[in-house]
């Protein structure tokens, strides 16, 4: 623990989607670990409640009101962080949405919100931080895809294109930055539970918390744990790829699924 405090010290991170979910609790990781954040999300309140979930870190954090859909709102951002901390060098995009539906059962404007948040949000998100990383000498981003990216869902057709789209759109920022020493990976969960996850088990009939522990159980690490995978999980993956550990890694996509991308569904 303390070697990755040291590693992390005098790094700055922005995070989209660090209000709630995996998002925050990827920033609450990396301020734990000395690294500085600012962190984004699209509603004030949870803005406001995570800054006083974080306040004993206050010093080393901004927390910022600021939509995935607007650029300049973003690049607002990232300036702040310059402005405060001297400099950019992480990115965590971990904001998203999930609606349900089929081509034939989605609107269409359903269908361009979850893609605009989803995927181009992760797009607006780099194109933010991507020149603050290069006036700092490199970087590391990672983001937030799905496990939905690789094996498919029913009923989730927009959320499934847009996961896809991140992981080809992380292979190709690796690519085209890994000359100016920016690392580009993909993260791709499971059932975890997230705000998200309860939101969709509350769709469904029946009781919320055994709706989870059945989609948790039905991954096959889950008959062995005594509870779903959590947001604190994935961070800590997500910190290995954003530190001096993972120099070597880019243009990857790393599931945490509890084997459930290795499993033959018959």
């Amino acid at each position: 623990m303390a070697r990755l405090t040291e590693e992390l010290a005098g790094r700055t991170a922005l995070v989209t989607g660090g209000a709630t979910g995996i998002g925050f609790a990827a920033a609450a990781l990396l301020l734990e670990r000395g690294a500085a954040v600012a962190l984004t999300g699209h509603r004030e309140d949870q803005v406001a409640a995570a800054r006083e979930a974080l306040a004993a870190h206050a010093d080393r954090l901004l927390a910022m009101p600021a939509d995935v859909r607007d650029l300049a709102a973003l690049e607002a951002a990232v300036r702040a962080a310059e402005a405060r901390f001297e400099r950019l060098d992480l990115l965590v995009s971990a904001a998203g949405i999930q609606i349900p539906g089929t081509v034939l059962t989605a609107a269409e404007d359903d269908w361009q919100r979850v893609i605009d948040v989803n995927l181009s949000g992760a797009f607006r998100a780099c194109k933010a931080a991507v020149p603050a990383m290069l006036r700092a000498g490199g970087g590391a981003i990672v983001i937030v895809s799905s496990i939905q990216a690789l094996l498919g869902k029913r009923n989730g057709v927009a959320y499934v294109a847009a996961k896809g789209g991140l992981n080809a759109m992380t292979r190709a920022l690796a690519l085209d930055h890994a000359e100016a020493g920016i690392r580009v990976n993909a993260v791709c969960p499971g059932v975890v539970d997230t705000p998200m996850l309860r939101e969709a088990a509350r769709r469904l009939p029946g009781d919320e918390d055994q709706t989870v522990a059945a989609w948790a159980r039905a991954q096959p690490l889950g008959v062995h744990h005594a509870r779903p995978c959590r947001p604190e999980d994935v961070a800590e993956l997500i910190l290995f790829l954003l530190g001096p550990g993972a120099a070597h890694v880019t243009g990857s996509e790393f599931r945490i699924d509890d084997g459930l991308g290795a499993k033959l569904a018959l």
